[in-house]
């Protein structure tokens, strides 16, 4: 099921173009291994990209987001997954679990992200940040948003704590 902000709950049609697209990638890049471990399970489906994109994205919900819960939102309005535990009748013997579901996060950070990193973390803001870079402020904050879903932090003073701690030793 999916629930839009300001929408009525509907169940996810491989029609829904934008919405499975943004999350194919966001499992892509933040999940590599369930991405791997899926894109293998719909290999026969590759050839119809809308239809193994759909697979793909359904299945990844349907192991991580349970059932539609009014009370606790699955994606965050940063972007974060918010995984549940999901009732399944293979709970304990899934040769998948722990690869598709509930999967853990690849939070390694590209060169362009921990550049623009450094300099949140040297306190510039995302309009000096893209002067000094050569791209636009919604690049930027989308870097911002991709280092925070990544690193599992909600705020820039997180950010700046993570860069400080880990990074700039």
């Amino acid at each position: 099921m999916v629930k839009e902000c300001n929408q009525a709950v509907r169940k996810l049609e491989e029609s829904d173009r934008d919405l499975i697209l943004s999350f194919f990638i966001a499992i892509r890049d933040r999940y590599p291994v369930a991405f791997k471990r899926l894109s293998e399970l719909y290999s026969k489906s590759e050839k119809n990209r809308l239809h193994f994109e759909y697979k793909i994205v359904h299945r990844f919900a349907r192991c991580n987001f349970g059932e539609y819960d009014q009370q606790n939102y699955d994606i965050d309005r940063n972007g974060s997954f918010q995984f549940e535990e999901v009732r399944c009748p293979l709970r304990g013997e899934c040769q998948d679990e722990g690869v598709v579901c509930k999967p853990l996060l690849d939070s390694k950070l590209s060169v362009r992200e921990l550049e623009i990193l450094a300099l949140i973390a040297e306190g510039l803001q995302a309009t000096e940040i893209a002067n000094e870079l050569s791209i636009s402020t919604a690049t930027v904050n989308r870097h911002r948003e991709n280092i925070k879903a990544k690193l599992c932090l909600k705020t820039l003073g997180q950010m700046v704590n993570y860069y400080l701690t880990n990074i700039k030793k």
